[in-house]
């Protein structure tokens, strides 16, 4: 018994030690990162000026050379902030020729470090400056096995970023299926040239790069595809119908109520929802008919948009008066009261 109490106390007494010993390692570390932070922050603040000044004139009296760790971390912060913040191509060139002198070999070595985040931010990083003396390098990464989904993403970017031809068939032929949130942020990264390269190719395309596509097109206001949703949204893909109607939605493009006709009776809700929203877009009375069959429909946000875009039609307030008072159809008149009350009109019984 006597031997059980001694051994509980030596091993209560070693695990005491190491936790001492651990919170002893953090307290250092915490100093010594607490230390080389305050470094960086006077190094920064006694260059600030100068790499300004270089960086807007070129003025080699004010260049900035950064000799060891603390001096690069002084730099690339305020590089960093500089160009978050700064407009204009020539400073935004002064930068990015800046950068690629300073941080090239630190960011190429940084690409083939063992630990994951080191690689990530050093892909940020050639992002954030628009270098380019590593997209050699960057091509072999992303076509290695073992990089992860994250980084070939980063790598994405970057390439459309500096317009790579190697993007279009990194995109186009992925061994990892994209995220539909990634195609959307990589066709919103492209300049007008890059992104009539995908519509030059649309119906070679697969369909879950198509989509993200038209969605761009609707959501950066690029008028000049009006005519290409149009002849999509007689697609017979329903969800490119869609997603070509949501676009035209988007863009606030008044459509003929005649080439509306066969999606109000589609048999996809969200198809006749996104007709009833367009419906509204065109502001023509002899619409409001139209509408008032939309307001009986099977689901709640068809006839919820029916009614809403009555409400932007000429007129359309009273015609929804006039289905509340004569209407049979519970859908249709616990609808028009709604968006009645939503208009500033009470109605009652």
């Amino acid at each position: 018994m006597a031997m059980s109490i001694q051994m509980v106390y030596v091993l209560f007494s070693g695990l005491l030690l190491l936790l001492v010993c651990f919170l002893s390692y953090l307290l250092i570390q915490k100093a010594r990162l607490n230390a080389f932070r305050a470094k960086v922050e006077s190094y920064k603040d006694s260059i600030k000026e100068s790499l300004f000044i270089y960086l807007y004139r070129k003025d080699e009296e004010h260049r900035v050379e950064p000799k060891n760790k603390i001096e690069l971390a002084g730099v690339e912060e305020l590089l960093s902030g500089f160009s978050a913040a700064v407009q204009g191509d020539e400073i935004l060139n002064n930068i990015t020729l800046y950068a690629e002198k300073v941080f090239t070999p630190k960011y190429k070595k940084e690409l083939h470090h063992s630990r994951w985040s080191v690689r990530m931010n050093a892909l940020y990083a050639i992002e954030d400056f628009g270098l380019t003396t590593l997209t050699d390098q960057l091509v072999e990464m992303y076509e290695k096995k073992n990089s992860t989904a994250a980084e070939k993403n980063q790598i994405l970017k970057i390439l459309v970023k500096l317009n790579r031809p190697e993007f279009v068939v990194y995109m186009t032929n992925a061994s990892r299926p994209l995220s539909e949130f990634m195609y959307r942020s990589l066709f919103g990264t492209m300049n007008s040239e890059q992104f009539q390269q995908f519509i030059n190719k649309f119906e070679d395309l697969q369909e879950e790069i198509q989509l993200p596509l038209i969605d761009m097109i609707g959501i950066n206001h690029k008028l000049e595809y009006i005519d290409f949703l149009k002849m999509h949204m007689k697609s017979s893909s329903e969800e490119l119908r869609i997603r070509s109607l949501k676009s035209l939605n988007a863009l606030s493009f008044p459509l003929r109520i005649e080439e509306l006709t066969n999606h109000l009776q589609s048999g996809i809700w969200q198809e006749r929802m996104m007709a009833t929203k367009l419906i509204g877009k065109t502001r023509d009375e002899k619409g409001l008919s139209i509408l008032e069959q939309s307001l009986k429909d099977s689901h709640f946000l068809v006839r919820s948009n029916a009614a809403q875009s009555m409400m932007k039609i000429p007129t359309g307030k009273e015609y929804l008066v006039h289905v509340y008072k004569t209407t049979d159809d519970k859908f249709s008149k616990d609808m028009a009261a709604e968006w009645l009350e939503k208009g500033g009109i009470t109605v009652v019984e």
